[in-house]
């Protein structure tokens, strides 16, 4: 069962965990939480559901749990799952950000974002071009198109961190599934199922 979340149902704002308000950013809304023109969306854009996750290239526990939200976001069909690179872990996390938002501007996001999943925890320059090998596409390639909007691309960067921190999150992976946030990863295929089919029984027809 899930046992840690916290929820503002019927209200367009989410709450973040207790913290110090001057040194913490205010508690996103749910609207820009959940629809942001720079953020990859991953299965059903049209979804009725919206999981978004924050994570970093470089957290095993992300690597480990992606190949399993992948496949409950495939076999409901009606999920939109966003991407929020979130850099927790350093330089290397930023260089893969950066290579894997690239290729969203050439329209491969899914593939360099697949294959940066499948990569270790640790990564290094040499890894990332290692991991993009078989996708066709270099690193050079995708910097070359992040760099073209690199300022709107580190302003999103920018806000996935304010939102992880208006929340409270202590780490990656967490996320927002509807209207309720999750801060830490799910421990199991029925937690997410769970989790989606709350956020469906939530909703109203004046829903974001």
């Amino acid at each position: 069962m899930i046992s840690r979340r916290h929820l503002l149902a019927a209200v367009p704002a989410l709450v973040a965990a207790p913290a110090l308000a001057q040194e913490t950013p205010p508690a996103p809304k749910l609207p820009e939480v959940h629809y942001d023109p720079l953020a990859p969306v991953l299965g059903n854009p049209q979804g009725d559901v919206t999981i978004v996750e924050y994570f970093d290239y470089q957290c095993g526990v992300c690597k480990r749990m992606h190949p399993l939200l992948l496949d409950v976001v495939a076999r409901d069909g009606q999920i939109r799952l966003v991407m929020r690179d979130w850099i927790i872990f350093g330089e290397g996390s930023h260089y893969a950000a950066q290579v894997a938002l690239g290729a969203q501007a050439l329209g491969r996001y899914l593939d360099v974002h697949l294959a940066l999943m499948a990569t270790g925890s640790q990564l290094t320059k040499g890894d990332v071009f290692a991991a993009l090998s078989a996708t066709g596409l270099t690193p050079a390639a995708a910097l070359a198109a992040y760099r073209q909007k690199a300022e709107a691309y580190e302003a999103l960067l920018l806000r996935n961190d304010a939102q992880a921190m208006g929340f409270g999150f202590n780490g990656t992976p967490s996320f927002v599934v509807g209207n309720a946030v999750y801060p830490g990863a799910f421990q199991s295929r029925e937690d997410i199922l769970q989790a989606v089919a709350e956020a469906r029984a939530r909703q109203t027809p004046n829903a974001v």
